[in-house]
C-alpha cells in the first residue's frame, strides 16, 4: 500500500501519500479490490477525511452513533446513506432506536476496514451534517443530497495534503 523510507519522520508522509484514493463515482468502488488497512492507516484516513473526532475504531471495524432530533431525520439519514451504499455494493450494519442510529462499518471479504468503509463513513458524516443543519417539517425536506457534492468533499480533503507531494519529491531517499 505504501513505500518504505529510510527515516521514521518521513514514514508518515509516505503513508499519507499511499493512502490517497481519489473518487470519481461511487459505483467504481464495486470494480476495485481493496486491502485491509492497518489501524494506523485507518487512523490516518480518518484524520484526512476529518472523521477522527466522531468515529471509533477497533481491530475489525469503525463505528459511530448519530443522535437526530427527530425520529424521521434518522430514517432520512439511513435512506440517503443506503442509496450510496447500494451504489458501492457495500452495506453498513446499523440500528435505529428513537432517532439514535448506530452504524458499524467493515469489509467482510478482508475481515477489517478498507477504503470502502472510510468512503461510506465520510458520506454518512456529510449527509448527517446536512440533515442537522437544515430546518425541516417533513422527511421529504431531507431528500436533496447530491452525489457530486459528496465526491467533491472526499477529494477536497486531500488538497490540504498536496504540499506533502512536494516535500516527498524533494526530501525523501528511497531504500
Amino acid at each position: 500500500m505504501y513505500r518504505k523510507f529510510a527515516s521514521n519522520n518521513n514514514q508518515t508522509i509516505a503513508n499519507v501519500l499511499g493512502l490517497k484514493f481519489l473518487l470519481r463515482d461511487f459505483s467504481e468502488i464495486t470494480s476495485k479490490q481493496f486491502d485491509k488497512l492497518s489501524q494506523e492507516e485507518v487512523n490516518q484516513l480518518l484524520i484526512i477525511q476529518q472523521l477522527n473526532m466522531n468515529w471509533n475504531q477497533n481491530i475489525s471495524n469503525i463505528s459511530r452513533k448519530y443522535q437526530f432530533q427527530k425520529f424521521q431525520d434518522s430514517f432520512s439519514f439511513m435512506g440517503q446513506v443506503s442509496q450510496i451504499a447500494d451504489q458501492m455494493k457495500h452495506y453498513p450494519k446499523w440500528f435505529n432506536k428513537n432517532g439514535l442510529v448506530t452504524m458499524e462499518l467493515m469489509s467482510p471479504e478482508v475481515q477489517g476496514v478498507t477504503f470502502k468503509d472510510i468512503i461510506l463513513a465520510h458520506s454518512a458524516e456529510q449527509i448527517a451534517q446536512l440533515i442537522e443543519s437544515r430546518p425541516k417539517n417533513s422527511i421529504f425536506d431531507n431528500c436533496d443530497i447530491h452525489v457530486e457534492n459528496l465526491i467533491s468533499s472526499w477529494n477536497n480533503n486531500y488538497q490540504k495534503f498536496q504540499g506533502l507531494n512536494q516535500v516527498f519529491e524533494r526530501s525523501m531517499n528511497f531504500i
